[in-house]
């Protein structure tokens, strides 16, 4: 699509000036994750929102950049477009989230729970050496992938009921683990 208004260098530096630090913090909350929205893409849409922005308020009111650029008028309104852009693209995220929630087996395993019980989970070894409370807790999970929400987060309830003991030491276990894996996250 190619464009009737044209924005200048020194324009996208203005709107940077006045409205990089709204488009950062913006794209801050719209989340995502690097598969389905970089934080990136979108500080990249936003600020493509606002060039768009700039050419719509040239075309509804008649006026050059320069005339409208920093009225009081002009703000909401590149305010309101940063933020439907916002809402609208948080509402893509939201409905791709269900694609990267499910597991990735071949459709004859899915639903054959028994299947699933009964692989060897032996072979699941890291190259971290867990101290007796965080390896039960490893066990446990590897022994009932059902544990797993759907959102990956451990079920603690079940964990704790399963465990025989309380919330707050499964919490803690869980952070020991985390810790002692932090790198294979970097």
């Amino acid at each position: 699509m190619k464009r009737k208004y044209t924005i200048t260098n020194e324009q996208v530096e203005r709107i940077k000036k006045s409205y990089g630090n709204l488009i950062y913090a913006i794209s801050y909350r719209i989340g995502g994750d690097v598969v389905t929205n970089s934080f990136d893409d979108s500080v990249q849409d936003l600020y493509m929102a606002a060039m768009d922005a700039c050419e719509v308020y040239s075309e509804k009111t008649g006026k050059k950049f320069d005339e409208f650029f920093g009225s009081e008028e002009f703000g909401k309104y590149i305010k309101t477009t940063l933020w439907n852009k916002k809402n609208n693209t948080g509402k893509k995220i939201t409905q791709k989230k269900n694609i990267n929630q499910h597991w990735s087996l071949d459709e004859k395993l899915m639903g054959d729970e028994t299947m699933l019980q009964e692989t060897d989970t032996s072979s699941l070894k890291f190259d971290v050496d867990f101290d007796e409370e965080g390896q039960e807790i490893v066990d446990l999970i590897l022994g009932d992938y059902t544990l797993i929400k759907p959102s990956g987060s451990v079920n603690i309830s079940r964990a704790s009921r399963e465990l025989g003991i309380d919330k707050k030491e499964v919490k803690s276990r869980l952070a020991k683990i985390k810790n002692a894996l932090s790198d294979y996250h970097d």
